[in-house]
């Protein structure tokens, strides 16, 4: 993907973040640096995005009434194309599949949205899970945190609430009511985000655990998952003398492997999947607050460091040395998506 412009989602007043909501940023797909702020749309916190295969964008509100709205971008404007309920409070990810899309949403349950000439129009099906984990602040109940489509088409839910991945079966109308299985993670994991990796021996799916700073990483065999093998999500651990909590975010793949978003300790953390498992190699400094969300771009990543107003660019040379960077001041960033050229 050669980008040349990348759609910023961000954290505005209506829930006590300082961004413009969603933004337009230039980007030199030569050399990657990042370059002026462009058209901007003031709509509340728009906290994820997702683009689908036309090329629309898909933007999650994350509110107490959460939504989901459907944008085309075209000659540096933003276009509303539609909007529809979550199914839920506080939806904070979107995946989007033929036919329909899905938010996963904090404060309870999957929402499958029809979409209709690529954008959002109704809230089809809402998916709702039990259980609770073992931490009493963020585990009382269930709190799906993203999804994802696995190799064959099924749908796995990541429920930071109850340390589950569930499996779904994609349906005429959206998912399975009951998931075809429920693979229980090491308890307070709080699975947050996933990425899919390929390999010669079979796909791998890697889940960023929040709660506990670990990668997990899992076998998918016949749409299922199996043989989950734990690793930390960062390179070198934060000493115990600081007592500093660390908070996973974005799992990202790379040309070289995976990245990893470490909150609190700063750092993106750079994985190798060497005989399916994922272990981590180097941390680097972004030498920003908060980053929520990170992308790839070739060598290139993209941070969202919501709590330093900062969009974060780093160029990597091939011995993953960072050897560039460049940044732009934006309020409360959350998400970052490249668009095709």
């Amino acid at each position: 993907m050669d980008a040349q412009v990348l759609a910023v989602g961000s954290y505005t007043a209506a829930t006590g973040g300082r961004g413009p909501g969603l933004a337009l940023v230039e980007r030199d797909p030569v050399t990657g640096r990042l370059g002026r702020v462009g058209a901007t749309v003031d709509v509340p916190s728009p906290s994820f995005l997702a683009a689908g295969p036309d090329g629309t964008i898909h933007a999650a509100h994350e509110l107490d009434e959460g939504s989901v709205s459907s944008w085309r971008v075209g000659g540096g404007a933003w276009e509303r194309l539609g909007e529809t309920p979550s199914g839920g409070s506080w939806p904070c990810h979107l995946t989007v599949l033929p036919g329909f899309a899905l938010a996963a949403n904090y404060g309870g349950g999957v929402g499958v949205l029809a979409l209709d000439g690529g954008a959002v129009a109704d809230l089809r099906q809402t998916l709702r899970g039990n259980g609770s984990g073992p931490d009493a602040e963020r585990q009382e109940g269930s709190h799906p945190h993203s999804t994802a489509v696995l190799p064959g088409g099924r749908v796995a839910v990541l429920d930071l609430g109850t340390d589950e991945v569930r499996v779904h079966d994609v349906t005429a109308e959206g998912l399975s009511l009951e998931p075809v299985q429920v693979l229980a993670l090491a308890p307070g994991t709080g699975p947050r985000h996933g990425a899919l990796v390929p390999g010669p021996d079979g796909d791998r799916f890697v889940v960023a655990g929040e709660l506990d700073a670990t990668v997990t990483s899992l076998a998918v065999r016949d749409g299922l998952l199996a043989d989950p093998v734990r690793n930390p999500a960062l390179a070198v651990p934060v000493p115990a003398a600081l007592a500093e909590r660390v908070y996973p975010s974005e799992v990202c793949r790379t040309p070289w492997g995976l990245v990893v978003a470490n909150r609190r300790a700063e750092v993106l953390t750079l994985h190798e999947v060497a005989d399916g498992v994922a272990r981590p190699v180097r941390d680097i400094a972004i030498g920003a607050a908060n980053p929520r969300h990170v992308v790839a771009v070739g060598r290139h990543l993209y941070v969202a460091a919501q709590d330093s107003d900062q969009l974060v660019h780093l160029a990597l040379d091939d011995d993953l040395t960072v050897v560039d960077r460049s940044v732009v001041e934006l309020g409360s960033p959350s998400c970052v998506l490249p668009l095709p050229v």
